[in-house]
């Protein structure tokens, strides 16, 4: 290379070359040759850093020993890295999330809520997700998603919203693209297929609540066949009605059929009081009549037995049981009867004594 194009200008003496020209080598002033030093050229803004660097921590040129490192140097080096550790390492985790932990973009572990510690980045990286927030999806609105076909072969109009929250975020994360558009068409196919096994008049007034019910629980065993990290919460029908086109007809038919409905109701519940109290009534009737049958046939065998009594004492004492028989048919007959004493030997008046006066009194004074 000749002198004049040399980039750290004109090198000196005989030997030529750069390093003959250390005078002029931009890391040092060392002097070589004879000749008196020329006039550095002006370096540019990197030689500068570099310069600066170089006399600050030990960098010299042309044989010059260089500056000693200054002893708080590794201290802040050690400190630069402590702070770049901690800054990429530790985390926080919200209540309502959980984050997955990837290393080297494959996932590693799942963490929970709270403070937590992973290998600096870009070594393992952190995804969080809100897995405790209940997120909803609508679907309808549109002739394409919101007109099914029943059981009956007519046409309902639904509107319905899907509530889903994550349960498993690795799973949400790497097992399906784009989990929450995969979950609306889940919803849609389920829908349909619920509807398509119902009839029309049962969808849109008695079965409203069995609809959902079944379309919740083809979703989640859909979304559970996949392994989308999905839970279904809650499925809302907003809207089952006829097409426009007929939901005036559809409701007259309705109608009809509620006041059907509601003439069937009153001649039950008439039904229901009548019967009853036939019923009642006739085994009232029957639980008499078995009561006075039940008696007469008890006093019927009363008097048997006691007639044979009687023939059995007469027999015993014939003058004796006549007298007493005479005497108390005698005394049941004028038992209510008012009784006069007369006495045939004696003339004049017999004096009276009323037995029946005395009886009165006697039951008034009590």
């Amino acid at each position: 290379m000749s002198e004049g194009k040399s980039p750290w200008g004109s090198a000196g003496g005989s030997s030529g070359g750069n390093n003959g020209g250390r005078g002029n080598n931009p890391w040092g002033g060392g002097g070589g040759g004879n000749k008196p030093p020329r006039k550095p050229q002006q370096p540019a803004d990197l030689d500068n850093v570099i310069q600066g660097f170089k006399d600050k921590f030990g960098g010299g040129g042309g044989g010059q020993q260089g500056a000693p490192v200054p002893k708080s140097f590794p201290m802040l080096v050690a400190l630069g890295v402590v702070l770049l550790i901690g800054s990429t390492s530790f985390y926080t985790v919200d209540q309502q999330e959980e984050a997955v932990v990837l290393r080297f973009g494959e996932y590693q572990r799942t963490a929970s809520s709270g403070l937590n510690f992973k290998l600096p980045s870009p070594i393992e990286t952190v995804h969080k997700e809100k897995t405790r927030e209940v997120k909803k999806i609508d679907v309808g609105g549109s002739v394409s998603q919101s007109e099914m076909l029943t059981g009956d072969e007519n046409i309902v109009d639904i509107n319905f919203s899907v509530l889903w929250r994550i349960n498993d975020l690795e799973d949400y994360l790497f097992n399906v693209d784009a989990p929450e558009v995969a979950t609306r068409a889940v919803a849609e196919s389920a829908m349909r297929e619920v509807i398509g096994e119902n009839d029309l008049e049962g969808i849109i007034t008695t079965e409203r609540l069995k609809v959902t019910t079944d379309v919740k629980a083809l979703m989640q065993a859909t979304l559970d066949e996949y392994q989308i990290g999905i839970q279904i919460v809650e499925v809302q029908l907003q809207k089952a009605d006829p097409p426009p086109a007929v939901v005036g007809a559809f409701r007259d038919v309705v109608n009809a059929a509620q006041d059907a409905e509601s003439v069937i109701n009153e001649a039950t519940q008439y039904s229901n009081q009548v019967i009853p109290e036939a019923e009642g009534t006739a085994l009232k009737i029957i639980q008499e009549a078995e009561a006075y049958r039940g008696k007469e046939v008890a006093e019927a065998k009363g008097e048997a037995e006691r007639f044979k009594l009687v023939y059995k004492e007469y027999k015993a004492a014939p003058l004796v049981t006549r007298q007493r028989m005479y005497l108390e048919t005698m005394e049941a007959v004028y038992e209510d009867a008012e009784k006069l004493i007369m006495d045939s030997k004696n003339s004049g008046v017999v004096p009276y004594l009323s037995l029946d006066e005395l009886k009165r009194k006697s039951g008034a004074n009590q």
